[in-house]
């Protein structure tokens, strides 16, 4: 019998052991840390609940409602659409802002409107097999909508200049709208649901660790706690920090690639130097129990300025249980180099953004802080990386290491497609 072998337990590592298992096919899953879950996890602080940074279900397959179904989990989770805004030039518009210009002030909406129209009157111009990023929000947007939103958004997500980024990314992710759509958008008369997170679950009580809970509870016990050590590919074998070894016919790596790389003792030393090109930025979680109501209605907001030092604030209580009676939580998202440290002054700096946007009404009133720090985070889609990303898996496969998940495949993923990326590398081991 093939010795199969899951290394983490986040949902990629936990969707491939359960639906092996439907087949028929036992495997042994290694996790690092104490708990499953891997980013999809929640922290419990003095009867709140945080999670590591905002986990929102977003579900675009039917198949994804039966899994839930079959995990027991459906009625555990409520439904809800999409409240969130973009806080710009002292105002707060909804997002999308491509589709949401009327609440802003009337100058950038003037340079969003003539900048989506130029770009529009613009002659297409013949594309190569790639464009960065900063050249299709030009040619999609215009100079507006760049200057105001994408660029200073996504230079504070990515730290990096979007010049610099391909727009392989952006798939389902950006919505692009009509003509017709931005200037209805510019008169507050735009009234669809947009974009692939417009509607989304949530547990009813506490935080997204339910859903990893779920699938972990279906499973043989979980070998949690165990840090692996070295890779060995042409013994196939894993060490642990215990010493012991493991091995395998069959490995399926979900940690994240260049640590992956790093571990593994026999990797070429181009392909090392390939990993170590591959580029991510890591996000510092400011999450804070605070007293008294929420402060807005949202479920979050993006705040693309660059004086703020975070590019995203969640309020995760309007849209769960996960405080106290008579408090709510804010989740404070900071981009920051991988592997770099964060500034010194960032709480502080956090703190006073979120006073100057209203957020924060009174410092006296947070009860719990909980800094958490997720790296690598997102990866960042520059031209190197489907070359550098494509020899390394075909080396791994070489020797029977399947990689699967947003980090291994080092791509940009939601949950539910860590759902169906374990399904799929499940499928292809059992087949």
């Amino acid at each position: 019998m093939r010795r199969i072998v899951v290394l983490g337990a986040g949902l990629t590592g936990l969707s491939a052991a359960y639906h092996l298992r439907e087949r028929g096919v036992a495997a042994e899953v290694l996790e690092r840390d104490a708990g499953p879950g891997g980013a999809c996890r929640t922290v419990e602080r003095n009867g709140f609940s945080f999670d590591l940074t905002g986990h929102l279900l977003h579900l675009a397959r039917a198949e994804s409602r039966q899994l839930l179904g079959s995990l027991g989990v459906r009625r555990a989770l409520r439904s809800h659409r999409r409240r969130a805004s973009v806080a710009l030039a002292g105002a707060v518009t909804p997002y999308p802002i491509q589709i949401n210009t009327y609440r802003l002030p009337r100058e950038v909406r003037r340079d969003c409107l003539v900048g989506f129209v130029e770009a529009r009157m613009r002659p297409e111009e013949p594309s190569g097999e790639r464009t960065t990023f900063a050249d299709w929000v030009m040619s999609q947007f215009g100079e507006g909508f760049a200057k105001h939103f994408f660029f200073p958004y996504n230079r504070k997500l990515y730290c990096t200049d979007p010049a610099e980024l391909t727009s392989d990314w952006v798939g389902r992710y950006v919505p692009r709208p009509s003509l017709v759509d931005v200037i209805e958008g510019s008169l507050g008369l735009y009234r669809k649901a947009v974009g692939y997170n417009a509607t989304f679950f949530y547990p009813r009580r506490g935080g997204i660790q339910l859903l990893a809970d779920a699938v972990a509870a279906t499973l043989p016990p979980l070998r949690l706690g165990v840090p692996v050590r070295a890779v060995h590919l042409g013994a196939r074998e894993l060490v642990l920090d215990s010493g012991e070894t493991v091995g395998w016919d069959v490995l399926i790596a979900t940690a994240p690639l260049p640590h992956l790389a790093a571990m593994t003792a026999d990797l070429p030393t181009e392909l090392r130097h390939a990993a170590a090109r591959l580029r991510a930025v890591g996000v510092v979680n400011l999450n804070l129990g605070v007293r008294g109501p929420a402060p807005r209605r949202e479920h979050w907001l993006y705040v693309p300025e660059e004086r703020f030092p975070f590019y995203r604030v969640g309020i995760p209580s309007n849209h769960g249980d996960v405080a106290p009676p008579g408090c709510h939580t804010l989740s404070v998202e900071v981009s920051v180099p991988a592997g770099a440290p964060a500034p010194a002054d960032l709480a502080e700096r956090c703190l006073a953004g979120l006073s100057e946007l209203g957020l924060l009404r009174d410092r006296s009133s947070v009860e719990v802080t909980e800094q958490i720090r997720l790296d690598p985070a997102y990866v960042i889609f520059d031209a190197a990386r489907p070359g550098l990303v494509a020899s390394l898996r075909d080396h791994y496969l070489a020797s029977g290491v399947l990689l699967s998940g947003r980090w291994a495949e080092w791509k940009y993923s939601t949950m539910e497609d860590a759902l169906w990326d374990g399904a799929a590398v499940a499928r292809r081991v059992a087949s």
